[in-house]
């Protein structure tokens, strides 16, 4: 008889453990989420995406910085001179295209170019002038 009551205080302990330990994850991400909040604009967001090129070989360039304005977000374009950025919904973007890798892919001087976004997603197609 003994026996049984310990095996069920075991069990009982165990699933008290499970609850207690479940609560407290529970606890810890509802004050990350109390503290630290969620975003704002979710589903509000618009991608800007392109290719880049060389003007004089045609031929894509990878290691090509694109970045929005002065936002601290930036891509880096694929072996493919493909990019996808995503940043918040405006109507009009300043596009950066430098290059960081010149030793690597040649060197190509920076480009500045300004989009009107009329739908959530805008396509690009820059070409670089080499230096």
């Amino acid at each position: 008889m003994t026996i049984m009551i310990k095996k069920l205080t075991d069990k009982k302990r165990k699933i008290l453990r499970k609850v207690y330990g479940a609560l407290s994850l529970s606890s810890a991400l509802f004050v990350f989420q109390a503290c630290y909040g969620t975003p704002h604009d979710m589903g509000m967001d618009v991608s800007i995406q392109g290719f880049v090129k060389s003007k004089t070989t045609n031929q894509p360039i990878a290691g090509i910085k694109v970045s929005i304005g002065n936002l601290p977000q930036y891509e880096i374009t694929d072996n493919e001179g493909k990019f996808k950025i995503y940043t918040s919904r405006d109507t009009v973007y300043k596009v950066k295209f430098t290059d960081i890798d010149s030793t690597k892919n040649g060197a190509f001087l920076p480009k500045d170019t300004v989009v009107k976004i009329i739908d959530e997603t805008t396509y690009l197609n820059i070409s670089l002038d080499v230096k």
